[in-house]
């Protein structure tokens, strides 16, 4: 659940004002199709038996991809947007407030 959420709150929030911050459209970019390809294959992963023969193999394409695309994001885009001045600490409750209720929202429909 958090994996499906945690991107959703990160290109509603996060990233348009990141965009707008740090002027590195190249690096967003590539971050909004990584979170893509993790959303694709989080859903085949949801969809498939787990004694399905690529089961395991998706798993750890998944942890790599996600391995990746967050020391893309610690060591690169946040250091940016600290360095932009961009009120990282502005965006908690705002990014907390829309968790909470993607989470609620998909708990209600579950």
């Amino acid at each position: 659940m958090e994996l499906t959420v945690l991107p959703a709150i990160e290109e509603q929030i996060f990233y348009p004002a990141a965009r707008d911050a740090i002027n590195d459209d190249d690096l967003l970019n590539k971050a909004e199709v990584e979170h893509a390809g993790a959303k694709d294959l989080i859903a085949q992963i949801s969809a498939m038996d787990v004694k399905g023969e690529l089961f395991n193999a998706k798993v750890i394409v998944l942890g790599e991809s996600i391995d990746h695309h967050v020391d893309k994001e610690r060591y690169e885009i946040f250091s940016k947007a600290r360095q932009s001045g961009m009120g990282l600490k502005g965006m908690v409750d705002d990014l907390t407030a829309l968790k909470e209720n993607l989470l609620a929202n998909d708990q209600t429909t579950a």
